[in-house]
Formats: C-alpha cells, structure tokens, sequence
C-alpha cells in the first residue's frame, strides 16, 4: 500500500506552468494573469469577501480573498489562514512551528508544513502576501509541495506580480 502510494505521489510530478500562454481574468475589480495550463477552481463572493482559487495541473493552489477591511495585518491573517487549514486536515499535518519571516520587509511571510498521507511525508511552503488599495486589501497564498516549487513557481511569480485591484470596477 505504501510503495503504491509512493509510486503514486512519484508519478504525479507537477507540470511547468505554462506562463508563456496566461489567461486573462478580470472580475469584480480585481485583473490577474494565470498561467494557460492553471484552472479557475473557485470564484465566488461570501459575506463582503472575494474568493478566487487557481489551480495547477498538478498540487499546487493559489488563493486570493479580497475584501475592504484594509487594516488587518499579513501576519494575523497568515496565522488564522494556517489554523483553519489544520481543523481541515486533522491528523495529516505535523505539529510544529513553521513560520518564517525572514522575507518580511519584502512583504512575504512564509509557512513551513509537512503533510502526512499513509505514511508518506511531503514538505510543502505556503507563502503569504498583501495587497492594499484604495478601498479594498487582497490577502494572497500560495502552496506547493516542496518538490514541485520548480515547476509551481514560474506560475505564482506570474499572478503575484500581474495581480492588481481595478477600482473603477468596484467590486
């Protein structure tokens, strides 16, 4: 069973982010290039808050939650962000201080975690990002297994650095 999953989790390599062909989105107030292989997986808005969720191919996920409370601080969110993602993987997540803010001044805060499936233990890094403009702020995560980041990240560099707030749109 374990070889099996091995196996599994061997032959699941993460395709490279196709950047060279991106996808244009641009709805309620808020553009953003996503690589031509990634998919829209959620997009939706709840209570005051813009949910988008991006795809690879493979593992890795994007996430954008936009919403007008320009005052709460990256860190808080990126603390509560990681609470919730252990109540929805209880048991698969190793128990131990993960983050890491060394890129902080950059305006990334990084989370260290590792995921355990049948045995098997996979690193991941999820990164956290904040956006602020006029009247709305975008807290923005990404997440890959550490194995795929080579593949992952020509595709989070790409939404990171064409995200941006369309305010005569609204939203």
């Amino acid at each position: 069973m374990v070889l099996a999953l091995l196996a599994l989790l061997a032959a699941c390599g993460e395709p490279a982010a196709n950047v060279a062909q991106p996808k244009a989105y641009d709805r309620l107030g808020v553009q953003v290039r996503i690589p031509g292989n990634w998919k829209l997986a959620d997009d939706q808005r709840l209570g005051g808050v813009h949910y988008l969720t991006v795809e690879s191919p493979g593992s890795a996920v994007f996430i954008a939650m936009v919403q007008s409370d320009r005052n709460r601080e990256l860190e808080e969110f990126a603390r509560s962000f990681s609470a919730e993602a252990d109540k929805q993987m209880p048991g698969a997540l190793e128990r131990q201080s993960r983050f890491d803010l060394s890129a902080f001044a950059d305006g990334t805060i990084r989370e260290h975690y590792t995921v355990s499936l049948g045995g098997v233990k996979v690193p991941h890094l999820r990164e956290y990002h904040k956006i602020t403009g006029a009247r709305r702020t975008a807290f923005l995560v990404t997440q890959s297994a550490d194995e795929d980041l080579a593949q992952a990240k020509p595709g989070f560099d790409l939404i990171l650095k064409s995200f941006k707030f369309n305010e005569a749109a609204g939203g």
